[in-house]
């Protein structure tokens, strides 16, 4: 069975963000959400690698409308949630694992790399947290830029230190 996925990118307030997304049972999931051409052709050839037959796995160049309004609502601070689905096509069970708890970091509070192990249920395994932080394949649906230093600094993100501080003032800005 051929696995179809769905491409495109767009101009952002904090750059050209490239997405992969795909239409299943009724609903749009996004496979990748990132800034960064370089990032996004690299996890591409990743989650080709991933499928044991090549020829099984299309590539179309097709925008979602929703996919975009919904990214530009939020970077504008008229919507707080991106309500999109995410599908992750790669990552270990502890990646995963840290991805979806996440997910659950409310709009406008941020918790320290610490306290997002805790809760993920790895306690002190807090620099494994930032690891799979920096590989998190969705930003902003999957909001690591509300993961900060236990003393309240911020650091760099995988979308880069300016873009974290940038979401994070947002989000304290509109919440």
């Amino acid at each position: 069975m051929t696995v179809y996925i769905n491409k495109s990118s767009f101009k952002t307030k904090i750059g050209t963000m490239y997405y992969l997304w795909e239409y299943t049972g009724g609903r749009t999931a996004v496979l990748y959400m990132g800034i960064g051409k370089e990032a996004f052709l690299w996890y591409v050839s990743k989650i080709k690698n991933n499928f044991r037959n090549p020829e099984k796995f299309s590539l179309t160049n097709k925008r979602s409308a929703d996919i975009e309004n919904k990214i530009s609502s939020y970077l504008d601070g008229k919507i707080k949630s991106l309500n999109l689905k995410v599908k992750f096509l790669s990552g270990t069970q502890f990646q995963k694992k840290v991805w979806n708890t996440a997910v659950a970091i409310p709009y406008g509070r941020t918790v320290s790399y610490k306290k997002l192990a805790d809760i993920s249920g790895y306690g002190k395994a807090w620099r494994a947290v930032g690891s799979a932080l920096k590989k998190n394949p969705v930003i902003l649906a999957v909001p690591c830029h509300r993961v900060i230093n236990q003393n309240g600094s911020i650091s760099k993100s995988i979308a880069g230190k300016k873009v974290k501080k940038f979401l994070l003032d947002m989000e304290k800005q509109y919440g």
